[in-house]
């Protein structure tokens, strides 16, 4: 499929200072709503999608109408420390923003096997949220939720280039699975800890 290389950029070049607006909008939204619930993360981080990859998106995934098409031109990537937070994460952002499609990469994925996981929500920004602009709440954008784990899981995969079972090679996938285990034990003890930690307190304020 040909793609006008020159009129999407055009575009994209064009539409840059609505997506700066929706990156410090929804960024802004994110860390007061999830402060406000009390919830400790270790980062928020928004990114605009580069022209390249973009361009490189269009072309592999043979798409006619890339800016009604593609959602994550602007993301965010929200890496919390506790699997415990991740679904009062995900109850907070579908209450404050209009989320039209959802991909649970943690609940819906292969059990015997951690890779990659990832809670991602596609959204628009709800028109009373403030500041606000019927250009900006138009404009989709994606929010992946992810513990330090899972985010360190996916980094070194990614970096290895193991996005798949299938990529990786045949004499090192026992090791693959083995070191998948312990990044899940370690999120799943992190989190009974946690739980540990909050009923010991409790217990001493009843006391």
């Amino acid at each position: 499929m040909e793609i006008d290389t020159e009129l999407i950029i055009k575009q994209y070049d064009a539409n840059q200072h609505n997506y700066k607006i929706l990156e410090k909008t929804v960024q802004s939204l994110l860390v007061k709503l999830i402060n406000k619930h009390g919830i400790k993360t270790h980062s928020i981080t928004p990114r605009i999608k580069e022209i390249g990859s973009f361009l490189d998106k269009i072309r592999r995934k043979q798409i006619e109408k890339p800016f009604e098409q593609i959602h994550d031109l602007v993301g965010f990537r929200v890496v919390c420390l506790f699997l415990s937070d991740l679904d009062e994460i995900g109850r907070i952002i579908r209450k404050e923003f209009d989320v039209f499609e959802e991909d649970d990469k943690i609940n819906d994925t292969e059990t015997n096997i951690f890779g990659y996981m990832s809670l991602h929500l596609k959204a628009h920004v709800k028109s009373t949220s403030e500041p606000s602009s019927e250009e900006i709440n138009k404009i989709p954008f994606e929010i992946q939720v992810r513990t330090i784990a899972q985010d360190a899981w996916a980094s070194i995969s990614h970096y290895l280039d193991y996005k798949k079972a299938s990529s990786i090679p045949k004499q090192l996938k026992r090791d693959f699975h083995a070191l998948s285990g312990l990044f899940y034990v370690a999120d799943t003890h992190f989190s009974f800890l946690k739980q540990t930690q909050s009923n010991i307190l409790f217990e001493k304020e009843i006391s």
